[in-house]
């Protein structure tokens, strides 16, 4: 090898380290804990909607911890015909972190998935909302839960996607709060259809409310 060739490689090298280095920064700022905080409250999502009367359960410290915020809930929503079904809703302005597949949680409870498929419900508005359901047994009963994401006033059922958005706007600089939204609801007598009717029932109505509420 010729003394040029060697002066050559080593701006070249130097080069690749620093693409290296930057990537790595790059990525750690990326999933880095964000700590600014929020200005949007989402405890004053309505507590009824229609038909359905809600009430609070209580969201313990070491889970907010562990989800980086007190911005969540957890409501029992039920209609005067004994319907009812549960909403978990957790939303951030600032840190990405706060919104994951929950499966994870399912399974580290104790609960065992017996089915996972893609499904979508339309809106009071006609809008299609594509969402994640899940049939899991815990604590002998099945339960049926419905799961999507929310990225500034965009929905997507998709996790990936969730967090290219987030990315994708943080750069543009519009707004990239980001949610979960998670109904769910016991499955009666064995009817599966039911419960999950029940679950779109409730969701189409809310639609319009997580736009308002959880910009």
């Amino acid at each position: 090898m010729t003394t040029t060739s060697k002066k050559l490689d080593i701006p070249f090298f130097f080069l690749i380290v620093l693409f290296l280095v930057a990537g790595v920064i790059s990525w750690r700022v990326y999933f880095r804990v964000y700590r600014q905080e929020d200005s949007v409250n989402i405890h004053h999502f309505p507590k009824a909607i229609e038909e359905w009367r809600s009430e609070e359960i209580r969201v313990s410290d070491d889970d907010k911890a562990m989800l980086e915020t007190d911005n969540v809930f957890v409501r029992r929503y039920a209609r005067p015909d004994g319907k009812e079904v549960y909403l978990f809703t957790v939303y951030s302005q600032n840190n990405r972190k706060v919104s994951h597949p929950p499966e994870i949680c399912y399974t580290g409870g104790g609960a065992v998935i017996l089915n996972s498929v893609h499904d979508s419900f339309l809106s009071v508005s006609g809008e299609p909302i594509r969402v994640n359901r899940l049939t899991v047994e815990l604590g002998g009963r099945d339960q049926v839960f419905v799961y999507w994401f929310k990225v500034g006033d965009m929905f997507t059922s998709n996790y990936w996607m969730q967090q290219a958005l987030i990315a994708w706007k943080s750069l543009l600089g519009a707004s990239a709060s980001s949610a979960l939204i998670r109904i769910s609801a016991t499955v009666q007598n064995d009817d599966l259809d039911e419960a999950v009717s029940r679950i779109k029932e409730f969701g189409r109505l809310i639609v319009p409310h997580l736009r308002q509420y959880l910009p």
